[in-house]
């Protein structure tokens, strides 16, 4: 796998700084279902003041250059942005997606620039793959696992219900199970999926545990308003949820719903 890490401020984080891994999927068939870490991200970065210290760029990302308005060119990459609010250190990697191949070598590189910061902790956050569909007007649960045992514990703590039992896929969960590897706890976030884009609901819901995460409340407000026009569309599109075979309840078509 080709990287370039590109650090622009080496500064040290000495407040118990905490990584969240925000990037979704940019498999054109899945990205407006599992979105949820991409739109998460940019609420963050819309919501607080952030300052972007370093880019990662890999050949496992997709095979994209973005021209920008004076004809000049930049690779497709990942950013690493830091905010401090006064407890804790919060550095959040987010940007175009999660890489689309050797994720194992992606993640070594996110972790051991994560060493090197001296990152003890690391949640990642995304939807859940392996779970029909839920209602499209239905609250998502905060679904997640942990690294370690500890870890398990605090979830619980924080109102997570943990995930057992079950597969988990692709470069937002093995990067957690790598984590130990490199001195880290790791957390998993997620939620299932099923509420069309854009997911208010479930960036309510995954801001909460992050709120206790970071210790500073993010308020959802705004998000609580638009899932409420996001419910007036669906009910006046007679859509109401999902059975359990995944079709339709009312006169819309899944397909319908996601374009």
């Amino acid at each position: 796998m080709w990287k370039q890490l590109v650090v622009d401020d080496k500064s040290e984080f000495t407040h118990n700084p905490l990584l969240l891994i925000a990037l979704s999927t940019a498999n054109p068939q899945f990205v407006l279902l599992y979105s949820q870490a991409r739109e998460l991200a940019n609420y963050l970065l819309k919501k607080f003041e952030f300052k972007k210290f370093a880019s990662l760029y890999a050949s496992s990302m997709p095979p994209a250059i973005e021209i920008n308005t004076n004809g000049t060119i930049d690779l497709v990459g990942v950013n690493f942005y830091h905010r401090f609010n006064g407890k804790r250190d919060l550095i959040l990697l987010a940007g175009h997606s999660s890489p689309m191949g050797d994720e194992y070598e992606f993640g070594n590189e996110v972790l051991d620039f994560a060493k090197r910061m001296k990152v003890k902790e690391m949640v990642s956050v995304g939807a859940r793959w392996s779970e029909d569909p839920i209602p499209a007007l239905e609250n998502p649960k905060v679904l997640g696992f942990s690294s370690d045992e500890g870890g398990v514990n605090k979830l619980k703590e924080m109102g997570v219900e943990i995930q057992k039992d079950e597969s988990a896929y692709y470069f937002a969960n093995v990067i957690v199970a790598m984590a130990s590897n490199y001195g880290i706890s790791g957390y998993k976030l997620s939620v299932n999926h099923g509420e069309p884009a854009p997911h208010p609901r479930g960036l309510i819901a995954l801001s909460a545990v992050i709120s206790k995460m970071i210790g500073e409340n993010i308020d959802t407000r705004d998000l609580e308003t638009q899932a409420k026009d996001l419910e007036k569309v669906i009910r006046s599109s007679k859509y109401e949820g999902l059975t359990s075979e995944g079709e339709a309840m009312g006169t819309m078509q899944q397909g319908d719903i996601y374009r």
